[in-house]
């Protein structure tokens, strides 16, 4: 057995139900779980270490997530504050700066780089945790942003036939490639200058 497949527990006596969670356990295995990726990175991560750093029994982790990419998006998405901000201003330009300036606070902090940039090279080779990261992770910020594109156009402030992912990965890709790839600090006007491109390329066609 290697040391992230999950342990079986016995069958022949029934768990008692109705024992609660405790949510401190939650905190702890996540933070180890985080502490761990930025020192060690993706790959010298183990279910292992993190029940040891977490001071928590393997079967602890696996009550909660099933696998180890499970429980590297979990912490991800827990330190990263995932929601994106729902706001309908009534002006699709301050809703898309008021997105993007959450997106620029959560690349601009050293901790979501480095684990990023780290995972970015295991995507490839790991199927699953490439699946668990853009369902889970990835998935919830695009849609959010396409509610914010959707009123935009419904208001006529875009073109009816906007590729919505297309305008999505305009608002993403250039902070991703100045924070991770390059490492760099993003600007304070980057929210407005990405979310003016936006504006400016699906224009409604008069």
């Amino acid at each position: 057995m290697t040391t992230d497949e999950p342990v079986a527990e016995s069958t022949s006596v029934p768990r008692r139900p109705g024992r609660p969670r405790d949510a401190r356990h939650d905190e702890a295995i996540l933070a180890a779980t985080l502490a761990i990726l930025r020192r060690d990175g993706y790959r010298g991560l183990t279910i292992d270490g993190v029940a040891a750093e977490a001071g928590v029994g393997r079967p602890t982790i696996y009550r909660r997530w099933p696998s180890k990419p499970a429980l590297v998006v979990a912490a991800l998405v827990h330190a990263a504050r995932l929601a994106v901000p729902d706001i309908d201003t009534g002006s699709l330009r301050r809703d898309l700066i008021a997105v993007q300036r959450h997106q620029v606070e959560l690349m601009n902090s050293p901790d979501n780089r480095r684990v990023t940039a780290g995972l970015v090279a295991d995507l490839a080779a790991d199927p699953d945790l490439a699946e668990t990261y853009v369902s889970r992770y990835l998935a919830p910020r695009r849609a959010a942003v396409w509610q914010v594109l959707r009123r935009g156009v419904d208001r006529g402030e875009l073109a009816a036939d906007v590729d919505f992912a297309f305008a999505y990965d305009l608002l993403v890709g250039p902070l991703f490639m100045r924070a991770v790839v390059w490492g760099e600090p993003l600007t304070a006007d980057a929210a407005e200058k990405t979310a003016d491109v936006i504006l400016a390329a699906f224009a409604p066609r008069s």
